[in-house]
């Protein structure tokens, strides 16, 4: 791959990450302005065009789906599609079939101008939740109702049925349900209001930790911009990305610790940055004398550039290594630009056009392939660590992530502890996205260009995540009492084993 192709984002799943906090208001207040339907027609044009695009360009839609259920799925709903609708209803039939294909890189987005609007309503849950032990609990301690309790009903609207709405909005490579939910807590304040629209007050009913009655609280919602900008303030158990990478020595232990909540390092500045610092870790690795354990903690790393991951593992491998064993696209150039999000056609579409003709070359089948000059070989870094190596993931780990966890644990460089990654074992699709909008509604469809086949030598079809050799999640004491699992399994019982 040319160098230019290293800083390539993998678009990330989070739906609150386009926020732009721009604040004209383009409707009352005290208005639903997700309330305006569409008549049946304009659904339709808008669900044929959703459906050509993905069926021309998707590069992986039939990676985790059965063709013919997606295409009965397709059909069932396009004849569904007989009254007028607004858009949060009709974003919960896209979402449905984005969560069947199973790709973490397929987004859909409000328009930009309901979205704006929508930041400064106070219509939002005002408090952070996390899924755990298969259910919602309030995770914040600047309320009354207690960390740790345990969501029954919103608004007489059961947990159960809470979570069901929500399922399809976030989307994991295959099918993870740990993923689908844990995400849907971290973004629970936009998820409900997408689920049930605005609420001018929350009654909440819960069960206080070690009570079995139920209390019921009244709570006053809060906008958006406020639930996001505070989030990191009032979350109680959180895994802090102020930083997006740390690294310490615990002598005592033989051990050091490599902390990388992200690998989105992808200016001059902090890719230089980055890049110094995986230098001066692994060669004070080097040179320090006794330790021979690293423990890498990548939980909920959403991933960022090729180039990050590739840096790292030169620094813990012990063979060369390709960058991918595969790269595919369906199409030679960008397809159906009518349709395109405008400053994406502007700005984005000539440089993927540019980079499949010039990196991609033609298959028999018809899809294009990445041109083998372009995939790099890897060779071991000069201060590459060769001790016993732990890598600490969970659901939310995905995309570059995930690419990197899964690499170590086909060439069992690593043991690996925690939870399934909710991205893919065997490959993802990244490179560069391509963004539509949908001629009515407004609608945008976000995904990825590539499939990318991930260089493993023992690819395990028919998976989804990459599994860990011990699972150790967290349970709701776990968060009470603000406990590391994960990292205590690994002192407890192989580090110290070890010693």
């Amino acid at each position: 791959m040319k160098q230019h192709m290293k800083q390539r984002i993998f678009w990330t799943i989070s739906i609150l990450a386009i926020a732009i906090a721009a604040g004209c208001y383009f409707f009352p207040k005290d208005t639903d302005v997700l309330s305006q339907r569409y008549a049946p027609n304009q659904l339709q044009q808008d669900f044929q065009v959703f459906r050509e695009v993905l069926e021309k360009a998707h590069p992986a839609l039939y990676s985790y789906a059965d063709k013919n259920e997606l295409n009965h799925d397709f059909d069932s709903i396009y004849a569904g599609l007989k009254d007028d609708a607004d858009i949060r209803s009709f974003h919960q039939k896209l979402a449905f079939i984005v969560n069947k294909i199973g790709c973490s890189h397929t987004n859909l987005y409000l328009p930009k101008i309901l979205y704006d609007t929508l930041l400064h309503r106070p219509n939002f849950f005002p408090l952070p939740v996390v899924y755990v032990d298969g259910g919602f609990y309030i995770n914040s301690d600047i309320s009354e109702i207690p960390v740790g309790s345990h969501i029954i009903s919103i608004n007489g609207n059961p947990a159960a049925q809470i979570m069901e709405r929500m399922y399809d909005y976030n989307v994991p490579d295959g099918r993870n349900k740990n993923y689908n939910l844990s995400q849907a807590a971290q973004h629970f304040s936009y998820d409900y209001f997408m689920a049930y629209g605005p609420a001018g007050v929350f009654r909440i009913e819960y069960v206080a930790p070690g009570s079995t009655t139920r209390e019921m609280v009244a709570l006053e919602p809060v906008t958006l911009e406020k639930y996001t900008d505070e989030y990191n303030t009032n979350v109680y158990y959180n895994y802090s990305d102020e930083v997006g990478y740390d690294f310490e020595i615990i002598d005592s232990l033989h051990t050091a610790v490599l902390t990388l909540r992200s690998f989105a390092f992808s200016t001059a500045t902090t890719f230089s940055a980055y890049k110094n610092f995986l230098l001066n870790a692994f060669t004070l690795l080097k040179n320090e004398n006794g330790i021979n354990n690293l423990v890498i903690d990548c939980r909920n790393n959403e991933g960022g550039e090729y180039e990050n991951i590739f840096l790292l593992l030169r620094f813990l491998s012990k063979q060369p290594f390709r960058e991918v064993d595969s790269a595919k696209v369906r199409f030679r150039k960008t397809p159906y630009q009518q349709y395109l999000e405008p400053a994406y056609a502007l700005n984005e579409r000539p440089y993927l056009d540019s980079m499949l003709k010039t990196e991609f070359h033609p298959l028999g089948d018809g899809t294009f392939a990445l041109n083998e000059t372009e995939n790099d070989l890897r060779r071991p870094h000069p201060m590459a660590f060769t001790g016993n190596l732990f890598v600490i993931t969970n659901s939310n780990v995905v995309s570059a992530a995930s690419n990197f966890v899964a690499m170590i644990k086909d060439s069992k460089r690593g043991i690996i502890v925690g939870e399934q990654t909710g991205g893919g074992y065997n490959a993802h699709n990244g490179f560069t996205r391509l963004l539509y909008k949908l001629p009515n509604t407004g609608m945008q469809l976000e995904f990825s260009a590539v499939q990318v086949q991930h260089f493993l030598h023992h690819p395990q079809f028919n998976r989804y995540g990459v599994e860990p050799d011990y699972t150790i999640s967290n349970t709701i004491h776990d968060i009470i009492e603000n406990q590391d699992p994960q990292m205590s399994f690994i002192v407890n019982n192989l580090v110290k084993a070890d010693r």
